[in-house]
């Protein structure tokens, strides 16, 4: 499919799902469309899950207008009785990637409130957005900041908002969220900044629609963590092990190329197949192939 086509199908794409009534032509082009777009993200392989990732952000900001596409990785680490007593229902963030990256200082705000993240009590007060989006983990979501799902009046005058929003001079976001099991939930969230058209419906629903059909993909964003298989990320130089491990490089290759002694790169190895419950390196490779 050439460069025409794709814009073409992406136009009738975005135009078909805010249409009450479909044409069947309009409906060949829409899948054709989404099932073109999910290929391209299966040209990728294990190993390129994070350029992938890139791939996948840098298709959906140009589709849709937008100027960043973020993507977090919200892991449930308490239950029962704890849960229902922490601010964020026993939810944390472990892992986030920005296609566009925030300025220095943002990052660290971050990394302060992620480590109040792992003592949060009730008078640890977050955003109007991020606890409607956790009451409604466990199914997939797609909201826009004036669609009605939150109070926008409410949310743009709260304490929040100046310092993850007009700090940033994000003007309007779409939130979507995808759960892979009861404690997982895969996260993007993309805005628009400056005086731009706020997101329309039909930019939702495309978003939705490309989102919603890449379970395994979402999968694998969280496998590359080390996060289904456990509720804090693996370190970056584990993460680093896992990528050359799926790319069949040997364990001395591997070593070399990480400037570590054999037996280090060794040990890393063998406490990377305990992390995920596999024995050898086709089994670790067999969990990046499941749906």
């Amino acid at each position: 499919m050439n460069v025409g086509a794709k814009r073409k199908y992406a136009s009738v794409s975005k135009k078909l799902l805010a249409e009450p009534v479909f044409s069947l032509q309009a409906v060949v082009c829409h899948v054709l469309w989404l099932h073109y777009f999910w290929e391209e993200l299966d040209r990728f392989s294990a190993s390129e899950t994070d350029l992938a990732l890139q791939h996948l952000a840098v298709r959906i900001k140009g589709l849709l207008s937008a100027d960043n596409v973020r993507w977090l990785a919200a892991v449930r680490v308490l239950h029962g009785a704890e849960a229902r007593k922490d601010s964020l229902k026993g939810w944390r963030l472990r892992a986030r990637y920005d296609l566009v990256p925030d300025p220095e200082e943002y990052y660290r705000l971050l990394a302060w409130l992620f480590q109040r993240h792992n003592r949060i009590n009730s008078d640890f007060a977050i955003g109007l957005a991020t606890h409607a989006l956790i009451a409604g983990f466990g199914k997939f979501q797609v909201h826009r900041m004036r669609d009605g799902w939150i109070s926008y009046d409410e949310f743009s005058q709260s304490t929040h908002y100046p310092v993850h929003y007009t700090k940033l001079d994000i003007t309007d976001r779409i939130w979507l969220s995808f759960p892979l099991n009861a404690d997982t939930e895969s996260v993007f969230l993309i805005d628009r900044v400056g005086e731009r058209p706020h997101f329309s419906k039909e930019d939702a629903a495309l978003a939705a629609a490309i989102l919603r059909g890449i379970r395994g993909f979402h999968r694998r964003l969280f496998l590359n963590r080390g996060l289904l298989i456990g509720d804090s990320p693996l370190s970056p130089v584990a993460c680093r092990i896992v990528q050359k491990l799926l790319t069949g490089m040997s364990e001395k290759e591997i070593a070399a190329s990480m400037g570590q002694r054999l037996c280090t790169t060794h040990e890393y190895i063998k406490t990377i197949y305990e992390r995920f419950g596999v024995n050898a390196r086709p089994q670790l490779m067999a969990l990046w192939l499941r749906e």
